[in-house]
Parts: C-alpha cells; sequence; structure tokens
C-alpha cells in the first residue's frame, strides 16, 4: 500500500515499529496506546507531517532526523526524562505542535521554560497556542546561550548550504558527464603517475614553457567540453520535459473522457435500479400471472439495458484506451529518434574534442622530442661523467629518449581513452535505459489501465445484481426465479 497518506494503528499492543519501509507517501501516522518502547524505522517517511506516540513506553525521542515536513508530534504519555530531545527537536523546523504531557521531564524545575526557549517554531504546546509573553519569558531566561546558538547555526548552516551547492553542482555536472572537466583536474591526470613525463621537464626552460602552453591549450578544450556537456543537459532537460508534458496531457484528457463516461454508467445504475425497486415493491399476492409475468419481463428489459450499457462504456473505454495506447507508443518513439540524434550529435562534438586532445598531446610530445634531442646533441661528444645522473636517466642515448617519449605518450592517452571511453559508455547506457524504461512504462499504464477498466464495469454489473436481488418479492414468485430472470 504505498500510496497510503494515513494510517491509524492506535489502542493495539504493538511493541516494535517496523514494517512501514514501502510507505513513503505517509503523511500521517497514529501509534499511539500501544506498548512501544524505542523510536525506530521512521526516518524514511519523509513525507511525514503527523506523527502521534501518545501513551507508550518510550524513552529516548529519536529516529527523525529525516522528517523535515514534521509539523505535528505528539509523544504525551511516555517515559522521556532528559532534555536533549529539545535540541534534537530544534532541527525540526516545520514542527509546529508538540504534545509531550506526562513525561517526567515536564516536572523539572526550569524545562518549560528551556523548551519554549530553543523551540522557536512551536505553535502549540499540548495543543495549546503558546503566549507571546511565555516565548519572551522563556527566550529572556536564556537569552545568552541561544546567542551562541544562533551564531554556531550560523555557520553549521553557510557550511550546509555551501555544502549542498557543491554536491548539487556534482550531480548536475554527473548528468551532463562533464565532471571535472572545467579545471586542470583531467590535465593534471595524465602527469599524475608520469614520471617519465615529469623527469623531462627539467631538460631545459624551453621544456617548462612547452608543458606551460601545453597545459593552457589542453584546459581550454577541456573547458569547451565542459560547457557543451552542460549546454547539451539542458536541452536533454527541455525534450524531457516537453515529451512528459505531453504524455501528462494525454493521460488527463482520457481520463476526463472515461471519467464523464463512468459517471453516466454510475447514474443510469441509479436510475435503473430505482426502476427495479419501484416494480419489484409492486408486486403483491393479488397480483394476476400474466401482470406479474410483464412486471418480471419489464425486470429483466432493465437488467439487460443496464448489461447492454455496461458492454457499450467497456467497448468505447477500451477502444479510447487503445488509441492512448497507440498514440503513446508513437509519441514514444519520435521521443526516442528525438535523443538518439540528440546524443548522438553531443557524443560526435565530444570525440571530436578528444580528438583533438590526442592531436594536442602529440604535438606537445613531437615538441618535447625536439627539445630533448637538441640536450642530448649538445650533450653529445662529452664525456658521460660530465652529465647528471638525472639527465643521464632521461636522455642516456637515443633508446633511452625513445623509450621514456613513448612512456610519457603512452599515460597520457590512457588517461584521455579512459576519460572518453567512460564518457561515450556512460551517455549511450543512460540512452538505453531511458528509451527501454519508456517502453515498459507504457506497457505497465496500458496493461494496469485495461486491468481497471474491466474490473470497475464487472464490479458495478456485479452489484446491480446483488442489489436487484435484495429487492423484496412477494406471493407468486420466488427469490431464485427473480435471479434466474436477472441473471440471464
Amino acid at each position: 500500500m504505498k500510496n497510503l497518506v494515513k494510517l491509524k494503528l492506535s489502542n493495539n499492543r504493538i511493541e516494535k515499529i517496523e514494517n512501514l519501509d514501502v510507505l513513503v507517501n505517509l503523511k500521517e501516522l497514529d501509534l499511539s496506546f500501544n506498548q512501544i518502547e524505542a523510536m525506530e524505522n521512521l526516518n524514511h517517511l519523509k513525507c511525514l507531517e503527523i506523527l502521534l506516540l501518545y501513551e507508550n513506553q518510550i524513552t529516548v525521542i529519536e529516529g527523525i532526523d529525516d522528517l523535515s515536513n514534521l509539523t505535528i508530534f505528539s509523544i504525551g504519555n511516555n517515559h522521556i526524562n532528559d532534555w536533549e530531545h529539545v535540541m534534537y527537536l530544534r532541527k525540526l523546523k516545520k514542527l509546529r505542535s508538540l504534545n509531550i504531557a506526562g513525561n517526567p521531564c515536564l516536572t523539572q524545575e526550569g524545562y518549560l521554560d528551556y523548551l519554549l526557549a530553543f523551540l522557536p517554531q512551536l505553535v502549540y504546546l499540548q495543543y495549546k497556542m503558546i503566549t507571546a509573553e511565555e516565548r519572551q519569558a522563556a527566550t529572556d531566561k536564556h537569552y545568552r546561550a541561544i546567542s551562541n546558538l544562533l551564531e554556531i547555526e550560523a555557520k553549521e548552516q553557510e557550511d550546509l548550504d555551501r555544502r549542498a551547492a557543491f554536491e548539487a553542482n556534482v550531480a548536475l555536472l554527473s548528468i551532463s558527464y562533464v565532471e571535472y572537466l572545467d579545471g586542470d583536474y583531467l590535465f593534471n591526470k595524465m602527469f599524475e603517475r608520469d614520471k617519465e613525463g615529469n623527469d623531462l621537464l627539467t631538460l631545459s626552460e624551453d621544456a617548462r614553457s612547452a608543458y606551460a602552453e601545453y597545459k593552457v591549450k589542453f584546459m581550454e578544450l577541456s573547458k569547451d567540453l565542459y560547457e557543451l556537456g552542460l549546454a547539451e543537459q539542458i536541452r536533454r532537460s527541455k525534450e524531457i520535459k516537453m515529451f512528459e508534458d505531453l504524455v501528462t496531457k494525454g493521460e488527463d484528457d482520457i481520463q476526463k473522457e472515461s471519467q464523464i463516461m463512468m459517471d453516466e454508467i454510475m447514474d443510469r445504475k441509479a436510475e435503473i435500479l430505482a426502476d427495479v425497486k419501484e416494480l419489484m415493491q409492486s408486486i403483491t399476492e393479488e397480483l394476476e400471472t400474466e401482470v406479474l409475468n410483464e412486471k418480471l419481463e419489464k425486470a429483466r428489459k432493465l437488467s439487460e439495458d443496464f448489461s447492454e450499457l455496461v458492454a457499450r462504456t467497456w467497448t468505447k473505454l477500451m477502444h479510447k484506451e487503445v488509441i492512448l495506447h497507440e498514440q503513446m507508443e508513437d509519441v514514444n518513439e519520435v521521443f526516442k529518434h528525438r535523443m538518439t540524434d540528440m546524443v548522438g550529435s553531443f557524443l560526435e562534438a565530444a570525440q571530436n574534442t578528444f580528438s583533438l586532445m590526442r592531436s594536442l598531446e602529440a604535438d606537445y610530445m613531437d615538441n618535447i622530442a625536439g627539445i630533448a634531442t637538441v640536450v642530448m646533441n649538445a650533450n653529445q661528444g662529452t664525456d658521460d661523467s660530465k652529465m647528471s645522473p638525472s639527465l643521464i636517466e632521461i636522455i642516456g642515448d637515443k633508446d633511452i629518449l625513445s623509450n621514456n617519449l613513448a612512456a610519457s605518450h603512452d599515460l597520457h592517452l590512457q588517461v584521455i581513452d579512459g576519460r572518453e571511453d567512460r564518457f561515450i559508455s556512460r551517455l549511450n547506457t543512460w540512452l538505453e535505459e531511458k528509451i527501454v524504461k519508456l517502453v515498459e512504462d507504457e506497457s505497465n499504464r496500458n496493461r494496469q489501465k485495461v486491468l481497471e477498466i474491466s474490473h470497475f464495469l464487472e464490479c458495478q454489473r456485479e452489484e446491480f445484481i446483488a442489489l436487484q436481488l435484495q429487492q423484496p418479492l412477494y406471493g407468486k414468485v420466488e427469490d431464485t426465479d427473480v435471479a434466474a430472470v436477472l441473471e440471464t
């Protein structure tokens, strides 16, 4: 019952809160007058607005950190003794009504003022409105502590806001598939484990200048891909929103038309039942057989009329559903092609950028190779002893230099290729899953709607017959005879 919004389980012998995992839409939960000892398994009920735990055996208020929508909370007549719950409840900014009457903490001196001072969001306590005078008196007693707390909370909120903004940005970049491309992360990744490449930078100032120029150009390409990813994500989001709005409108339109037809059948059922009731009440013991048969024939005709109405309605509703299903499949197909084209063009542009990165890397390696050759030639003909050990390790001869350049080049390409492969794989996976889900969702919707239509109309037919059989009959006709007529 995942769509349940209100659950009342008061006055039972429940000892443990459990098995509510799927009730993610629950807004009101009443577990009063039970034998619960611990507040647990509630944090997933993020839509919960009313929580009633009155008259239980709870000693600690806990396990509701994530219930940010909680507005009314009753924990009266339990065993709450400490004051820690006050600061705990302070985090629930939407909390407006608290009932904690009947707990030991309420009898302790100073507790009530402490509660009113540190829970400014409360409007009602024990279901009585808190007066401005009560609030001010409590605040005055704890003025200094409140001021310090507000300062601490302000700093904590700043940190939370920064973290939330960072996480939101990471999430956006993740669905844009361009995370860590707006800075030097990818470039630095190439040199992170590149001992040979870093050693080659020590050859000369020219080598370091070439590196700096390479970094600037590489980051420009990375930034271009980053901005392209964000722009493409906006395009995809708009396309998805347009598609979802179109689907919702189609479903709403057919739902309104179907509702009108269902209302008509309900009204007609009531009219026919009224006629049947009037007809049955007119049957008495004094009626002649011919008149009785005539009345039963009228009842049979009314029953047939209703059966025909049900059959026609079923045909019309099914016809509408078939048309909607075909339209949804067409819309899905159009969306599939549009999204495939968008993703395809994005992938093509991104692959071009990665190709430019590889070309830029190749140019850089050629540049470094030329600089290294000049340095190596300048040292040729001299004794090896005059070359530093680190220089010998880098450019001792052509083979050493060639091996170092190749090792550095391979590492760089691994980083670029790996990022490209991950980019392509994730985007293609998203597209494939999106298309598969479209087909599955429409198939499930159609199947469910067909079942709903059939179930609704079958229930109407069965209810109609059952209500007819409840009408009183007298004298010359048995209930079984009428039943046979109506069933026919």
